[in-house]
């Protein structure tokens, strides 16, 4: 069993823990000052790396739920007010043009669309690839196997998603399902996505 933790947040501990004891024990071991010097930085550097690499994932997650909500509800005011534009009787065609407020015919029957999704297992989460191929967005669904009811877990309008739920039991790795629906204007209109898994140890 290896005796460095395998665990960020117990390698932060065991790096804290060698730091100050090594320069206790050092020089009676064989040490030099200079040696103990630099293993001391290299264990403050492993410590504070982990710190960061942490911190920026929670930075990472917080703007991402900031700009996800300021997206949804900042596109609903848009479209609030196209549709307040397109009912005044000056509206044309050639003012909505010049908007970009005239959508396209979709070249994709979304009816028959099945999105796709991909899942690879990161440091404290599960990271969620998918293509929106025009929609809107995707609402994200995930459950643990053996489970029979889906959960939605969020509406992304941008790839990748982050599942970074804690463990149902800590410390026990869980064997998690996702799914997708492809959405257009809050409504799911895609067929459902193939079922992906991801072996979470948090």
């Amino acid at each position: 069993m290896d005796y460095i933790p395998s665990k960020d947040n117990d390698k932060v501990i065991w790096n804290n823990n060698f730091n100050v004891k090594i320069d206790l024990v050092g020089r009676d071991l064989g040490l030099d000052p200079a040696e103990i010097t630099n293993i001391q930085r290299v264990c403050t550097d492993n410590a504070a790396a982990i710190i960061a690499n942490d911190d920026a994932q929670t930075t990472a997650r917080t703007l991402r739920a900031a700009r996800d909500t300021q997206i949804k509800v900042g596109e609903k005011s848009i479209r609030e007010t196209v549709r307040a534009l397109k009912s005044n009787r000056n509206y044309t065609p050639a003012i909505g043009r010049n908007l970009g407020i005239i959508g396209e015919d979709p070249s994709v029957d979304y009816s028959k669309y099945q999105p796709k999704i991909k899942a690879s297992v990161m440091p404290g989460h599960v990271r969620i690839d998918f293509v929106k191929d025009g929609l809107n967005g995707m609402h994200i669904y995930g459950r643990v196997k053996g489970e029979t009811r889906w959960v939605k877990l969020a509406y992304d309008t941008y790839s990748p998603y982050s599942d970074s739920r804690p463990l149902t039991v800590e410390d026990v790795p869980e064997h998690r399902e996702y799914m997708a629906i492809g959405v257009i204007r809050d409504e799911e209109v895609t067929l459902q996505s193939d079922i992906i898994e991801a072996v979470f140890g948090g």
